[in-house]
């Protein structure tokens, strides 16, 4: 109320049993995402900070169904590397950044809880999901 956005708390409740979820819209909610998310994921990344600190808690930010989105643009891009992975054994993303990275990571290590699913980062400093087997040694 004392913002001169046009936006309102819609919900805030308990996701899980570690993470709280933080429902905002309004007229002005897209000004409060910003070009390519990038106020999105400042405000994610402070609202986190102060709720980790305070309740060690993670957050669940939604925003217009911005999240939503994201997460059903990230499963359709997944579709061919997951069929990729499932025929080779292995595959990997595209760079990723932000809230994309933390969806795929979480979507692929879901769909293949026997592999090794992890964040890497490239020569110029952009993150990317693999997937493959994990590198076991024989005794």
């Amino acid at each position: 109320s004392s913002s001169c956005f046009a936006i309102g708390v819609m919900k805030v409740e308990a996701h899980d049993a570690q993470t709280v979820l933080i429902e905002i819209n309004g007229e002005d909610a897209a000004l409060l995402i910003g070009k390519e998310g990038y106020r999105y994921k400042a405000f994610s990344y402070l609202l986190y900070n102060w709720i980790n600190m305070k309740y060690g808690l993670g957050i669940r930010l939604e925003i217009a169904q911005f999240l939503h989105n994201q997460e059903e643009m990230i499963e359709n891009y997944l579709t061919p590397i997951v069929e990729r992975i499932e025929s080779q054994g292995r595959g990997q993303t595209k760079p990723l950044d932000g809230v994309l990275i933390k969806i795929a990571l979480e979507k692929l290590r879901n769909r293949f809880p026997e592999k090794y699913v992890g964040i890497k980062t490239g020569r110029e400093g952009r993150k990317f999901v693999v997937v493959n087997d994990f590198n076991r040694k024989n005794p």
